[in-house]
């Protein structure tokens, strides 16, 4: 038996959960970061039937292992879990705790057969792997799991309960008693890992913003309807708006950035994001149908399967600006080329400049906008995706791409489509 597969179904079963005393009791006193799930909940509602009845039909290789070996089946046996992280900057220190039922003896049979480290401290049996969590076993209710220096004192708070924060306790005892997933961190995001970008220059990316988020808390529910509900502090009235009219404007251009054969309902979904402002606390609602979530996994398992079937031939690679033929039907003439963006550039005929967002230049959020495109035999562009950007800059960098002009391209003197990655800077004068 392997902690690997046993500590990732754990982890993603209950895919985000009331807190049980005993659990956030075994946190690490100076934890600012938790989240929790109630698995059972979960389980129960429309949603988790539906995954339930997936992974039935046919479960992973890596879950099968595990109920064979271990006697353990997440989908029965799991009831709800608690991670608590201490959000210091630079730490990665984290814990997870589990309630649910589990064969203990079995397990640790399972993995000293698998030649795993089985070693026992204060009377806990603890099974350790290298470079992977440590998972101890207090009863048949109880699973710890991280590092084994972290295990160890969980085990210790056991006999010896001890308090978090007064501010954190309050956030989840609101959400715990209220939401079957959530979230919250008392620090601000840029001390979480990975690390949010922030600083001169940081503008280009879409995260940037986030820097400025001071605490957030996040509560899912599961029912007919998935309800999530956000709410971000920052560090003042200004950056709240600002996180307001980025979410919006990255909601409302969605479909730039979802590919459209899998995700255009998410794309529609994305549309009634509700964003509110009071002070420097930015709110986030969205509520989604679960019929509507069943049909986006339905469509991404039947994109991966396509993907996976080879029907895309694929695009042979050619030295940096050189032109790459797309594969030709057989005997046929090919109808159009791959080209470097720096030879494209050197065609345009007619170029019309975007126009710099008031939000974005207020924001000081600055970059490159990447888009991929395909130019028509005329010269004219017929196409374009989103590869890169920050959502501000994407819809006027669009907007003006769409009016260039470029020189017709020829093969064997006749003109021919062109598919290419355009650039739009957006640049601040400071």
């Amino acid at each position: 038996m392997r902690l690997l597969p046993f500590t990732a179904v754990i982890v993603l079963t209950g895919s985000l959960s009331a807190a049980d005393p005993e659990l956030v009791s075994l946190a690490m006193p100076d934890s600012q970061v938790m989240a929790g799930v109630n698995v059972a909940q979960v389980m129960l509602s429309p949603l988790g039937q539906y995954l339930l009845a997936q992974t039935g039909q046919a479960p992973a290789a890596g879950l099968e292992k595990l109920m064979e070996t271990a006697g353990f089946d997440p989908r029965r046996d799991l009831r709800e879990f608690l991670v608590a992280a201490s959000g210091k900057p630079g730490s990665s220190q984290v814990i997870i705790l589990t309630r649910g039922t589990f064969d203990v003896p079995k397990i640790l049979e399972a993995a000293a057969a698998d030649g795993e480290t089985v070693e026992t401290y204060n009377g806990v049996p603890i099974v350790t792997i290298s470079k992977q969590p440590s998972v101890a076993f207090p009863d048949s209710t109880l699973a710890i799991l991280g590092d084994a220096p972290d295990v160890r004192a969980a085990i210790d708070r056991k006999s010896a309960p001890t308090a978090i924060s007064s501010a954190l306790a309050v956030q989840v005892d609101q959400l715990s008693s209220t939401e079957d997933g959530w979230f919250v961190t008392m620090v601000p995001l840029s001390q979480l890992p990975p690390q949010a970008p922030g600083g001169a220059g940081a503008g280009a990316n879409p995260l940037a913003m986030l820097s400025n988020v001071q605490q957030l808390s996040l509560g899912v529910r599961f029912g007919a309807n998935v309800v999530a509900n956000l709410q971000a502090v920052s560090k003042t009235n200004q950056d709240a708006a600002a996180l307001a009219a980025l979410l919006k404007s990255f909601a409302g251009a969605g479909d730039l950035f979802l590919p459209k054969d899998v995700y255009t309902p998410a794309a529609a979904l994305l549309q009634s994001l509700n964003v509110t402002v009071d002070g420097n606390v930015t709110k986030v609602s969205l509520s989604v149908p679960e019929s509507q979530i069943e049909q986006m996994i339905q469509a991404s398992h039947a994109n991966a399967t396509h993907q996976a079937s080879g029907a895309d031939a694929p695009v042979r690679a050619r030295p940096p600006g050189r032109a790459a033929e797309l594969p030709p039907s057989a005997g046929a003439s090919p109808q159009r080329l791959r080209v470097g963006s720096a030879v494209q550039k050197a065609k345009l005929v007619q170029h019309v400049e975007p126009v710099y967002p008031p939000l974005a230049m207020q924001a000081r959020i600055s970059g490159v906008v990447h888009l991929n495109a395909v130019i028509g035999k005329d010269g004219t562009v017929q196409n374009l995706t989103v590869a890169s950007g920050h959502p501000l800059l994407v819809p006027p960098a669009m907007e003006a791409v769409k009016q260039w002009v470029y020189a017709p391209t020829l093969l064997n003197g006749q003109a021919v489509e062109v598919v290419t990655q355009v650039e739009v800077e957006f640049r601040l004068s400071y």
